[in-house]
């Protein structure tokens, strides 16, 4: 398997994670889940076969070479069978804004073919991604691509990005607090340019940081797993893991040499 990635300059590193491309991936296993992590990604398959998914209900979602999953707070499958080349856009959260007209909490959860979004404006750009050949080559073609699409100024909402940078680790009463806007006001903002709440996001940065220490291969128990995540009880933690994830936190296992975020599945 060979995987590259590749983080960009100002301004997209404000609203871009890194840029990634993958390879010769062939696991003996059929399914892969996919955890959320409240982000956008953005997947343009090289290869001559279909992205097929299926749901958090096992509903099968077939699409074309290219498609855009939504800010995710739900889990979803993939299909790890096809041996392919893809690449991928991995925003950060609300990082997608800029570059669409619809607002975020309309694509919640869901996963659209890519020309549904930009249409005629990325014509031709996988053809143009398989004439480059090789994954340095690629990037730089879709970040040259993804700073076309643009059609607002590069640049957050000063009080969204004020919270998405103190949100973990704090009450999100009192962040809200700092920005001078009511609550209800903020949270509207903060659905239309990150796709759900503060409050859900801030949950799923603390599944996320569990994932992180469950990933670091230390033996711990769940409780000090749980209490340093910031659940009040183990209990709370298991409900989270399991709605988060559909498992019980026993029960992921990480594929090796991938991102904690994909687990195994075997059917």
């Amino acid at each position: 398997m060979l995987i590259r990635t590749y983080s960009p300059q100002m301004p997209l590193s404000m609203f871009v994670d890194y840029f990634w491309y993958m390879e010769a991936y062939n696991p003996s296993h059929s399914r892969e889940l996919t955890l959320p992590d409240g982000s956008v990604e953005m997947i343009i398959d090289l290869g001559e076969d279909v992205i097929r998914l299926f749901d958090r209900n096992n509903r099968e979602l077939v699409f074309g070479h290219a498609i855009v999953c939504g800010p995710h707070s739900e889990y979803f499958v993939i299909n790890s069978t096809c041996e392919s080349r893809v690449i991928g856009i991995h925003f950060k959260p609300g990082g997608i804004h800029p570059f669409l007209k619809e607002r975020l909490d309309e694509i919640h959860n869901t996963h659209l073919p890519l020309h549904a979004l930009w249409g005629s404006k990325i014509s031709g750009l996988r053809d143009v991604l398989l004439d480059s050949l090789v994954p340095e080559k690629m990037f730089h073609v879709l970040e040259r691509r993804l700073l076309s699409l643009a059609i607002k100024d590069l640049e957050r909402h000063p009080a969204v990005q004020y919270v998405l940078n103190n949100l973990h680790g704090h009450r999100i009463g009192e962040v809200i607090e700092q920005v001078g806007i009511s609550h209800r006001r903020f949270n509207q903002l903060f659905k239309e340019e990150v796709g759900m709440t503060p409050k859900r996001l801030n949950r799923i940065y603390r599944f996320q940081e569990v994932l992180r220490n469950l990933h670091s291969g230390e033996s711990r128990s769940w409780t000090d797993i749980a209490l340093e995540c910031g659940y009040y009880d183990q209990a709370h933690f298991i409900k989270d893991f399991q709605s988060f994830s559909g498992l019980n936190p026993s029960e992921y296992k990480p594929i090796s040499g991938r991102h904690y975020n994909h687990a195994a599945i075997f059917t």
